[in-house]
């Protein structure tokens, strides 16, 4: 509760009412904390709460808050998993869980009259075991609503109990250690039905009540147990397994600490987080508090798992001060507590009218609260702590309370600082400034124990001031450990701070080029290797912070080559790397990184000049091989500084080569310029003559020309002749060189003029150079244009016939063949034409027979009511009849072809009717093929070719209608005459 008052007169008459009105509320007082060591505070509270002493009470480090709920005669409470077991002197058992607080349940079981002695539960809340005064003890599982009694353990008074703290098992206690009044220790297991599986004695301290017992397995050997007992006096420890039985007949002599004095209620406590293996132990002891250390490790029997142990004398008890010893508290001699309790960090001890909690580093009460009990039916009786919520209690024969801890670990971090203790106070800060301060003091102890480098690792996490630290690393030159700070603090600048990472970044990198310099003059190659390999990889992760240029003249002025080539690698600067190795006369590796980089093209065009000049089979390599796209265009030059060598392969040719036929290069430049490479080879036209044979060339016939003349490349020229359509030139040259050339060139011409003209050229050749009147008659039979008169003319006057009879016979003969085929051919003609006269006749003379009472097909009327047309099938039809049917068919040119011949007809009647005589009359002339028509007929002639030229039902205009539906899509009533009738 708050008590607050407002005070409207600061006179001792307010006072005097404020006391009354707190005396009215409470029926205990509260004391606040006797002196707070972290905070250096001693100020003893009064009675009164005032308002600011309950302001201060909130920084408490531990609090109690009153249960609002009044047990009569509370014996003995125990609290596991959140579920409450009260033992009252009236023999009932009270259970309660806190997760559903309504359910209260009051078990009575005894016999009217007997007293619980104690009650044990697990830590699940599963497993209760009651202790009588009688000698009688009971199990009551969780989901019973009476316990039973044990037979097997009649006559036995517990007064502790060790459970197993791995079981989860909700059917069994697994095993357990049961410590009784008369100094004997039973092994059990309870089955979930009450069944007592297993009850029997393994060991007998023989020296009083086992007041505390608990056991653990190791972790690392979980048939390996470690069981500790204690009685009012002393401490055992005991390690052994397989079984419990062997734990305590073991051979070895058990470790066993004695204590003086005795304490009744003695009580033993773990440590443990979420149920793990306990780390800390607690004996409330006569004298004072035992405690230590746990470490599970490869002890053997007759071993101890507790270390660095100590014993804590209880505190001496503050009283109220007298009138003549104003500001403080008086001690005297220590009470002994009732129960005792353990934390992480504190040790909460319960008098039968106050409690207090203690530091377990430095043993000072940090908490102490006077409750104003201590009266028969009034005082406190004991503490319970659930280890799996983690709550502690606070219970008195009336009353109850829940300790409620506030950030008990807040100065621990302190603490353990103070004791030079720096992991631990570093796991234990809960700000940037807490991690800080241990930092700074941990650096300072190690600079002081000359450790330079932890000292340097440490500060370089701090927010000492930098020129200070930097300062004292250069006044006592620990270069190595100046490095280590340097390197600590860039870890932890923040990405806003760029400048004094770059500013670092160089201080760094002129320390590792000194040092690397001094490991180079004192030949310690190891040392420089590997300190080089560090430097490269401090450039590696901090490249991003560091300054280009400052950097590479800092790394230039300690000619450190190495460490140049790796730092503009790292940047991606290849053509610094490139310039250097070409400076150094490394042509391969100024090729290898040119090969290598992948983000240019210009350093190609840059280096490729010299690096072609000196290692040409290398850099065309590269070129072929690049990581980026090229432009052969401007790799020209550098081919051009190429000098080839007779024994090896021409280098530029096979680059342009590779372009042209590998990447289907089209630039003129790199085509002309690979004719040029071509034309120049001695004693080798065959890849020349190849290339401008190419089906599509690119290169510049005229500069080709010009070219293979100045380097006497007839053959070429003849080619290109060619290709530019210049085929008597061609001829020419070829007739120069070789005949059979002039032979294939003669025939390429389409024009067969030509052709002749440039056989005949051949033919002269032949005859008026070579005198080989055989050969030039050989052309009769290789070139189907050329006679032999065409080739006489160039015989000298005075020849053997002999030479050439067989030809002329031949060409005599073909003449004649020919002239007997025109003659069969003008017999053929006068045929047709006789046959074409006597058909036009049998035209005029065809007719057919129409009934009179035959009917158009289409109308269905009589057809000799109006002009008509009657067709070879014997189908008749009313001219306007087939004349409407059939524009519905034809295409838009045709149908107004069909309205121009009407309205020419109507015009020709119209004049025909004026003036008769002017027109005329159709009839035979004498001749069958000489027939001239009226303008009428000529009309009424080309209408019949458009509308009656084919039968409707029987031509084209059928056979394509037959996709056509049957009705018009818009005419509703045909559609109504196809619709089927219902049921169909």
């Amino acid at each position: 509760k708050n008590y607050s008052c407002e005070l409207v007169d600061k006179g001792v008459g307010s006072i005097m009412s404020l006391m009354d009105q707190f005396e009215r509320e409470t029926a205990y007082n509260v004391r606040g904390p006797a002196s707070d060591p972290y905070d250096q505070i001693d100020q003893m509270l009064e009675t009164i709460r005032t308002p600011s002493a309950t302001a201060h009470l909130d920084t408490n480090m531990f609090s109690l808050e009153r249960v609002n709920y009044r047990p009569k005669g509370l014996v003995e409470m125990r609290v596991c998993s959140n579920l409450v077991v009260m033992a009252l002197d009236n023999g009932h058992l009270i259970r309660l869980n806190l997760d559903a607080p309504q359910d209260l349940e009051d078990i009575e079981f005894a016999r009217k009259g007997e007293l619980i002695h104690s009650i044990h539960v697990d830590p699940t809340g599963t497993h209760i075991i009651i202790s009588m005064e009688s000698r009688e003890c009971w199990y009551l599982h969780s989901s019973w609503p009476k316990p039973r009694i044990l037979a097997r353990w009649r006559g036995i008074v517990v007064d502790s109990l060790a459970w197993d703290m791995q079981n989860s098992d909700k059917s069994s206690t697994s095993e357990i250690l049961v410590g009784g009044q008369d100094g004997r220790i039973f092994e059990a297991v309870i089955e979930k039905d009450g069944r007592e599986k297993q009850f029997k004695p393994v060991y007998n301290l023989g020296d009083g009540s086992v007041r505390g017992l608990h056991y653990e397995r190791f972790p690392s050997e979980p048939n390996k147990f470690f069981v500790m007992a204690t009685t009012s006096s002393r401490i055992y420890q005991f390690i052994g397994g397989p079984t419990f039985e062997a734990v305590f007949t073991s051979r070895e002599t058990h470790p066993t600490t004695e204590l003086p004095g005795e304490l009744p209620h003695s009580e033993l406590r773990f440590f443990s987080k979420n149920l793990g293996m306990p780390r800390h132990f607690a004996w409330l002891s006569g004298p004072g508090i035992f405690h230590g250390n746990l470490v599970f490790g490869s002890q053997n029997p007759g071993d101890q798992v507790a270390t660095d142990t100590h014993l804590l004398p209880y505190p001496g008890e503050a009283t109220q001060p007298s009138a003549k010893e104003k500001g403080g508290y008086t001690q005297q001699a220590p009470s002994l507590p009732v129960s005792l309790g353990l934390t992480e960090f504190h040790f909460l001890l319960v008098y039968e009218d106050r409690f207090l909690s203690i530091s377990l580093l430095n043993n000072q009460v940090v908490y102490e609260e006077m409750l104003g009990r201590g009266g028969p039916g009034s005082r406190l009786v004991g503490m319970t702590q659930d280890l799996v919520a983690n709550t502690t209690w606070v219970y008195g024969e009336d009353v109850i309370f829940q300790v409620l801890p506030n950030q008990e670990d807040r100065f621990v971090w302190r603490l353990y600082l103070d004791k030079g203790l720096f992991e631990e106070a570093l796991q234990h800060c809960k700000t940037p400034q807490q991690r800080d301060t241990v930092w700074t003091a941990q650096a300072d102890s190690y600079f002081a124990k000359h450790v330079y480098g932890l000292a340097a690792e440490y500060y370089g996490k701090t927010n000492k001031s930098f020129e200070e630290v930097a300062l004292k690393f250069i006044e006592i030159n620990e270069r190595e450990a100046l490095k280590t700070f340097l390197m600590a603090k860039l870890r932890s600048l923040g990405p806003q701070d760029v400048t004094q990472k770059t500013a670092i970044c160089t201080w760094v990198t002129e320390i590792y080029l000194n040092k690397l310099n001094q490991l180079t003059n004192a030949n310690l190659g190891d040392q420089h290797e590997m300190l080089r390999e560090e430097f490269e990889t401090f450039l590696s992760d901090n490249l991003e912070h560091m300054d280009k240029h400052t950097t590479i003249n800092l790394i230039q002025s300690h000619g450190r080559s190495e460490g140049f080539i790796v730092f503009c690698t790292l940047l991606g600067d290849s053509e610094r790397v490139i310039d250097y190795y070409i400076q150094d006369k490394q042509f391969e590796r100024a090729i290898t990184v040119l090969s290598n980089q992948t983000t240019t093209s210009d350093l190609y065009y840059k280096f490729s000049p010299i690096l072609m000049a000196h290692k040409p089979q290398y850099i065309v390599h590269a070129w072929m091989n690049a990581n980026v796209p090229l432009n052969p265009r401007k790799l020209i030059p550098a081919l051009m500084r190429y000098k080839p060598s007779p024994a090896e392969p021409h280098q530029g040719i096979r680059y342009l080569e590779y372009c042209v036929a590998g990447q289907g290069n089209e630039d003129p430049a790199i085509h002309n310029y690979l004719l040029s490479l071509y034309a120049e080879l001695p004693n080798n036209d065959n890849q020349l003559l190849n290339f401008l044979s190419s089906k599509d060339p690119h290169f510049d016939l005229k500069y080709a020309l010009r070219l293979c003349t100045k380097h006497n490349k007839k053959r070429a020229c003849v080619l290109i002749y060619s290709a530019m359509g210049l085929y008597e030139e061609a001829v020419d040259l070829a007739l120069k060189v070789d005949l059979e050339l002039a032979k294939i060139n003669a025939d390429k011409p389409n024009d067969d003029e030509l052709r002749k003209k440039l056989w005949l050229r051949i033919a002269r050749q032949v005859v008026e150079e070579e005198k080989d009147i055989k050969k030039a008659m050989a052309f009769l039979r290789h070139c189907d244009l050329l006679k032999i008169e065409d080739i006489l003319p160039f015989f000298p006057d005075f020849v053997l016939i002999d030479d050439f009879k067989e030809e002329i016979c031949s060409s005599l003969e073909e003449y004649n063949r020919h002239i007997e085929e025109l003659k069969v051919g003008m017999d053929d003609a006068t045929k047709s034409a006789n046959l074409i006269r006597m058909d036009i006749k049998a035209l005029r003379n065809k007719y057919g027979f129409v009934g009179g009472s035959q009917k158009c097909d289409l109308c269905n009327y009589s057809v000799l009511s109006r002009l008509f047309y009657l067709f070879p099938c014997q189908h008749v039809f009313h001219a306007d009849c087939l004349r409407r049917e059939v524009v519905e068919h034809l295409s838009k040119e045709q149908f107004a072809k069909v309205r121009e011949l009407e309205a020419r007809l109507v015009r020709a009647e119209a004049d025909y009717r004026e003036k008769p005589t002017s027109f005329p009359v159709s009839g035979d002339s004498g001749s069958a093929l000489d027939v001239s028509l009226s303008p009428i007929d000529q009309c009424k002639a080309e209408l019949d070719d458009l509308i009656a030229a084919e039968c409707i039902h029987c031509g084209d205009i059928m056979i394509d209608s037959i996709a056509l539906p049957f009705y018009d899509p818009k005419d509703e009533a045909g559609m109504k005459s196809w619709a089927l009738g219902p049921g169909i």
